[in-house]
């Protein structure tokens, strides 16, 4: 992949190619070269060609290629009209792990539930990721995807209406979480962190947490995707914000060029191609997501990560 990029953009770039925010003609990286609007529409319009063309014969792309391809191509576009936001970085966050989907409870993991909060709570935790969907009405609700949450209730794969989420009886006896009841959890728990997460639209979120989650932000940890959610997260006011990539596939090159992120969050298995000199070292980094009896392997096999999302 980095081979095919090098050869793509060997052309000798005209005065003028290059944001001064980002990149300099004389950098050693020829991945610079990338950094502009004008290479960014030739790029993509060759790659939807060879995409098109592999349709056509039938091919299908490798997923390992197809995931870098994509990755290289979103941080081009993105840090090409990428600006840094002016506010100022929170302070650290000092947790190290974090429960994932609230944590495991009852040996089950992407719960949301209220029952993980609480034993993950009495087991030390202090930050925890969560997981936000719209019901069909409109309702912010805690669950990891409506497939899961369908058959956790035992019905068909669906979008629930909010009367059906709170009256329904999932199969696992666990108390699921709306927003209001998140609120209240975090108001008798000040201490307590919480990693937005959402498979829906970001901007739909954090424009509704402005509105309607202003008196928790202190104790939101809200997580982007893309660049161009940084600045409304940044307004926003919460804790911190940290990009998670598993969306995009920013990859290593793209990271060592943001800033205004509190921290970055990679896949574990991803790990070997972040770990660059510099990159890890100067940034935290938290890696998702292992069973709580692999913290210390993991701790070990990635040196340099700051934290974990522990399932």
């Amino acid at each position: 992949m980095q081979f095919i990029l090098r050869r793509l953009f060997s052309r000798s770039p005209r005065r003028g190619d290059y944001s001064d925010s980002f990149c300099n003609p004389s950098t050693s990286n020829p991945l610079s070269a990338l950094l502009n609007p004008v290479k960014t529409k030739q790029i993509c319009r060759v790659a939807a060609q060879f995409t098109l063309f592999l349709a056509v014969l039938g091919i299908a792309t490798p997923r390992p290629i197809e995931s870098a391809l994509r990755g290289n191509l979103l941080a081009i576009y993105d840090l090409s009209i990428y600006r840094p936001p002016e506010t100022s970085l929170a302070s650290p966050v000092e947790g190290r792990l974090v429960a994932h989907a609230g944590g495991a409870v009852r040996g089950l993991t992407y719960t949301n539930s209220r029952d993980a909060l609480d034993e993950s709570y009495a087991n030390g935790y202090r930050i925890f990721e969560l997981d936000f969907d719209w019901t069909s009405d409109g309702r912010l609700v805690l669950v990891h995807d409506w497939n899961h949450t369908s058959m956790l209730f035992r019905t068909a794969p669906h979008v629930f209406s909010y009367r059906e989420f709170v009256e329904g009886k999932p199969s696992d006896g666990l108390h699921q979480l709306t927003f209001e009841d998140l609120n209240d959890w975090l108001h008798r728990h000040p201490d307590a962190l919480v990693v937005t997460d959402t498979k829906a639209s970001n901007f739909r979120l954090l424009d509704y947490l402005s509105t309607y989650g202003r008196n928790i932000l202190p104790q939101l940890i809200v997580q982007i995707y893309r660049l161009s959610e940084l600045r409304t997260a940044r307004q926003l006011g919460s804790r911190a914000v940290w990009l998670t990539i598993y969306k995009a596939s920013y990859p290593a090159w793209a990271l060592s060029r943001i800033s205004g992120i509190d921290a970055f969050v990679i896949p574990v298995a991803a790990y070997p191609r972040y770990n660059q000199a510099g990159l890890i070292k100067n940034t935290r980094f938290y890696v998702h997501s292992v069973a709580a009896n692999e913290i210390e392997e993991t701790f070990k096999h990635c040196p340099g990560i700051y934290g974990i999302y522990v399932d």
